[in-house]
């Protein structure tokens, strides 16, 4: 189920860059039959571009014993942009980087094993975690907005895929254990291995394909500037943020957050929470807001400047 809808927002989309192709050359004709005679408003401009940014990225969850806080996160990319009478429309290819925590409330998890002397007893553990996500994302982002000589808006869906994301865990854990024939309980005896350890381990994050809306507004820190060129450059500096529409976080079949060695008790590996605790009905989105810097050079075959104008030819 999750694969057809998955496919089904694939299909939205393309189905959105298709409709957008077959409207913008008849957006552009449209205006030259209107009487622009300008040669520069009405024409088509393309681009290419190269985009960077970094800002704050954190998970929105409703996942209990479990509190984020954020992180530094940050994208770089290239595409294409078009631009026709104030509307523009891009399409790229972009790297993502999402670093955000978790504090995990304490836990306990008792079982039975044998203590150093080969007695049977139930043995405690007593586990303080903290987790740190480090998750990369190949991204298709696609963005529709409106321009008004240097400023801009626009927004989007984005489809993101995991690559090479990981979880790193650490804190400690303490060991107790109760011979139950006796009654006898055994802590703080680090002869006996019955003390605090300390813990850090890395694993595979399993995330699913994400789906998210993206948003952008700021200005254009080259519209002011007074050219002869034909060749428009444009440098956008703006607010950027992106929002995950779909629970990301692979849920597991069963709830194995430690893997104990039935040779050594002492011997413990603690899984991360989003890594083995994971159920159907957790849902885990990530989300971004920072500074975008994107570099445009493009213009149009058919435009024709005369003298000095600011900016690109596309805003006169």
């Amino acid at each position: 189920m999750r694969f057809c809808n998955m496919n089904k927002s694939l299909r939205h989309i393309l189905l959105l860059a298709f409709l957008l192709s077959v409207i913008m050359p008849a957006h552009a004709r449209y205006f030259r039959r209107a009487g622009n005679t300008t040669g520069l408003k009405g024409d088509n401009y393309h681009f290419g571009y190269i985009s960077g940014g970094l800002g704050y990225t954190s998970l929105q969850e409703e996942v209990p014993d479990f509190t984020p806080s954020g992180d530094l996160g940050g994208l770089v990319g290239f595409g294409y942009e078009f631009r026709n009478n104030s509307l523009w429309v891009s399409a790229g290819l972009q790297l993502g980087f999402h670093r955000s925590k978790a504090q995990l409330e304490a836990y306990k998890y008792d079982c039975n094993g044998y203590d150093t002397q080969g007695k049977e007893v139930t043995l405690h553990y007593t586990i303080n975690e903290q987790d740190r996500q480090k998750w990369q994302f190949i991204e298709i982002p696609i963005m529709v907005g409106w321009y008004f000589h240097g400023f801009y808006v626009g927004a989007g869906p984005k489809v993101g895929y995991s690559l090479n994301s990981r979880i790193v865990s650490h804190g400690q854990y303490e060991l107790s254990a109760t011979n139950e024939l006796y009654n006898i309980e055994f802590k703080n005896m680090p002869e006996h291995g019955y003390t605090t350890y300390d813990f850090e381990g890395e694993h595979v994050a399993s995330l699913k394909p994400m789906i998210s809306l993206i948003g952008e507004i700021g200005y254009d820190v080259l519209s002011e500037v007074p050219t002869r060129s034909q060749i428009c450059h444009v440098l956008k500096i703006g607010f950027y943020f992106e929002y995950g529409l779909n629970s990301m976080v692979e849920p597991v079949s069963s709830n194995k957050r430690l893997s104990i060695d039935t040779k050594d008790a002492t011997r413990v590996q603690v899984n991360p929470y989003l890594a083995s605790g994971m159920t159907e009905k957790y849902r885990v989105v990530p989300f971004y807001t920072g500074v975008k810097i994107t570099y445009l050079v493009g213009g149009s075959r058919t435009a024709r400047a005369s003298g000095y104008h600011k900016g690109c030819n596309c805003y006169n």
